[in-house]
């Protein structure tokens, strides 16, 4: 913004409303900061609103100082921010502000930037039908969101009005701009971005444009065309309009350091404005040298290919994205590149942002890169201290298929499992020396939950993400734990990998909806399905629940306990109602059968010597049988919605499901899911403890046969059940490993 000098006695002075968001624990500042405010000439006879939570009184500041108290329909932001909203509108003023109450020692700054604002826009014929919201560094997002959204569904905004490029800029001000990922094309890079400005999905198509670019110290070396906002799905499955997707020419950059920025498609430079891009983690984490090719036309008119490469980085607290550039072919342009990767090599060495550990690990890869050269390092994993799932199944077929590959599994040398996968070689006790030296010289990482599990203790993840990932660049695998029942959480920009599996069409297709993943999606199966084998009758009933995030458990290092005690709890009560059921265990022993409780691995503490009804249920241990076991095994198979009923119907063993929380679940756990249990599942819903106990009879009465409707669902859910799916998995892998630089 320019700096433009505004004094109290040449001030323009439009009509100005002020809105001030009060909280109860800035409610003991409002008196001292309205008295600030009157005493300044341009703000002495404003409109001011005080927008407060229920039940706070500031009656007393509010009419001492001609103030207008609005008491918010509750505690809630949106609530705050609505009313703030409607009462700027029905002020009248040409100019209003909403902001969260600044201390009275900030007041001067305050005023004077967003006097700067109106300065600005009073050099336009502007007219517009509600009061022109000022943004300012106290403003809120949500009342912008509120603003733009009633502007834009109440009135007329044309695209290339004054109007609507003032939306566009004000969007922009407010909002965070980050970038997800950036994808290689010929001569180009397509970026994948939005703006984090609390738009409401109702919203109608904003009709402004934006532009992105690569800007230097001498200006501008490539811009995208006019960008629109696209509807972007969030964790919740609400589509809102903050979605950006263009493409940048890489060919006439040539060769330096640039930064990403987002800026108002505009041609009335008082409303231009230009904002960094900040790199969300999943860019971060999937940076590494990328090289493309290109066709150009030499000086005299001949047609020959070239090789344009690019780096993705950032630099200091990550505020911008950065991207290193190279255009041209041949010997002289690699060893151009590789020292330029040296001379970064060199640099954060010797006097890096970072702890003296990722100085030291950046040393390490950089003495023992000849030692490493034209190897090919696959880490594989789950958990720190598991080998049950897809990590230890792919692991085995690796070792199974091809001695002589360099593939590794990680896991805590204490874990129980570290027997189960020993025996195929190759084991690596996480966080050794071996440990530390393989990561920094990984072509492939692949785990079935999170990259980060693979992370060895005492390496800091977010120095990891910015100094070591883009300089090993390896391949990032998600084997992932069961299908993706809720894609709205899977992002792109939160996850960064190259390789994501899937199981089904429907599953890839919501995936590619909402995640922003497209070509790293891959539709190959589960490796564990490959040890998916029918076994005999065990007279065995598996149940499976799955866990709940806002109820207390020890879940994973770092977290905190949910907002509900477990104790009393509708998933505490169904658990115990179940298992300490007399009337199940007499049913089991009429029709002698079994029941094998397997708790999700997030709240089996929980389970630690629980009571049941008897010898006929039990409470599996996992670190003696694996889950392969225990679902191959079983003959009928109960749960709430843990993905696994989805390997049980890869086999066809007849399953219930016992959706006893549904609202709550839903409302607090979950998040929207294109598989409908009563349409699509593979078996009968029910919703309480006494159906569930009378589905489950009924399965044991007819020998747990299956029912035919069921398994016709299960036929048309899935395209191969072959055994394949280890096999597909690494020829996807192959095919997506990149060329390693010189």
């Amino acid at each position: 913004m320019d700096d433009v000098q505004v004094s109290d006695v040449d001030a323009p002075r439009p009509t100005m409303a002020l809105v001030f968001i009060v909280s109860e624990s800035r409610a003991g500042i409002l008196a001292p900061a309205l008295a600030a405010l009157r005493k300044m000439p341009r703000f002495r006879r404003a409109p001011i609103a005080v927008v407060h939570d229920p039940g706070t009184d500031v009656s007393k500041a509010v009419s001492r100082h001609e103030a207008a108290a609005v008491e918010s329909a509750s505690n809630l932001s949106r609530d705050h921010n609505d009313a703030a909203c409607d009462w700027l509108v029905s002020s009248g003023a040409l100019y209003g502000t909403v902001a969260t109450l600044p201390r009275p020692d900030k007041l001067d700054e305050w005023s004077r930037r967003l006097w700067q604002e109106v300065k600005r826009l009073d050099q336009l014929s502007l007219t517009s039908p509600m009061p022109l919201l000022l943004w300012t560094d106290h403003g809120t997002k949500l009342s912008v969101a509120r603003y733009v959204h009633r502007m834009l569904a109440e009135h007329d905004v044309t695209r290339g009005s004054l109007l609507a490029d003032f939306l566009g800029r004000l969007a922009l001000s407010a909002a965070t701009p980050w970038l997800e990922a950036v994808d290689p094309g010929d001569g180009d890079i397509e970026i994948l971005g939005f703006l984090s400005v609390a738009f409401f999905p109702e919203m109608p198509e904003p009709p402004w444009r934006y532009r992105l670019a690569l800007t230097g110290p001498s200006g501008d070396v490539a811009r995208s065309g006019p960008v629109p906002l696209t509807p972007r799905v969030g964790n919740r499955g609400d589509a809102q309009w903050a979605g950006l997707r263009t493409r940048i020419p890489l060919l006439g950059a040539g060769n330096g350091h640039r930064r990403f920025v987002v800026e108002l498609d505009t041609e009335v430079p008082e409303l231009r404005l230009r904002r960094n891009l900040r790199p969300r983690v999943g860019a971060l984490i999937s940076a590494r040298t990328v090289g493309t090719h290109a066709e150009v036309v030499d000086a005299s008119g001949q047609a020959r290919t070239t090789t344009v490469r690019y780096l993705l980085h950032t630099v200091g607290d990550g505020a911008a994205a950065f991207l290193t550039t190279q255009v041209g072919s041949g010997l002289r342009a690699r060893l151009r590149w590789a020292g330029m990767l040296l001379k970064k090599d060199a640099g954060f060495i010797g006097r890096g942002s970072a702890g003296r550990r990722m100085r030291w690990l950046r040393f390490l890869r950089l003495v023992t890169r000849p030692f490493f050269a034209g190897r090919e390092i696959w880490l594989v994993g789950e958990r720190k201290d598991t080998a049950q799932d897809n990590g230890v199944h792919l692991f085995r077929h690796l070792r199974e298929s091809n001695r002589r590959r360099r593939a590794y599994y990680v896991i805590d040398r204490s874990s129980p499992q570290y027997d189960r996968v020993a025996p195929y070689g190759h084991v690596v006790a996480h966080s050794s020396w071996k440990h530390q030296l393989l990561l920094l010289h990984a072509t492939v990482l692949a785990n079935a939950y999170s990259i980060a599990y693979l992370v060895p203790d005492g390496w800091d993840v977010k120095d990891y993400t910015r100094h070591i990932v883009w300089r090993v660049g390896a391949l990032r695998v998600y084997l992932k734990h069961g299908v993706h029942l809720s894609p709205n959480a899977v992002k792109r920009g939160m996850t960064g990998y190259d390789v994501c599996l899937t199981v089904m069409p429907r599953e890839t297709e919501a995936l590619r909806a909402a995640s922003g993943y497209d070509r790293q999606l891959v539709e190959a199966g589960m490796p564990r399905y490959d040890a998916l084998v029918p076994t005999s009758a065990s007279r065995t009933v598996l149940f499976m629940p799955t866990w709940r995030n806002y109820l207390a458990t020890t879940v994973l290092k770092g977290s905190q306990d949910g907002d509900v005690p477990y104790e009393g709890s509708t998933y505490q009560r169904f658990m115990s109602g179940l298992l300490e059921s007399r009337r199940l265990h007499e049913m089991l022993e009429r029709y002698d059968y079994r029941l094998t409780f397997v708790p999700h691995y997030n709240m089996a503490s929980r389970f630690v010597g629980a009571p049941v009804a008897g010898e006929r249920i039990e409470i599996a241990d996992t670190d003696a049988v694996s889950f392969q076991e225990l679902i191959g095994g079983c003959d009928a198979f109960v749960t709430d919605y843990s993905s696994v009923h989805f390997d049980v119907a890869y086999l066809g063993t007849p399953i219930v499901y016992a959706r006893f929380d549904e609202e709550e679940f839903e409302s607090k756990h979950s998040s929207p899911t294109w598989f409908d249990y009563d349409r699509d599942g593979f078996g009968p819903v029910v919703r309480t403890l006494d159906d569930t106990l009378d589905a489950v009879e009924s399965l044991l009465e007819r020998d747990c046969r299956p029912d035919p409707v069921y398994t016709a669902r299960i036929d048309a859910a899935f395209p191969r059940r072959d055994r394949q799916n280890c096999a597909r998995t690494v020829a996807a892998i192959e095919e997506r490993i990149p060329e390693r630089p010189l």
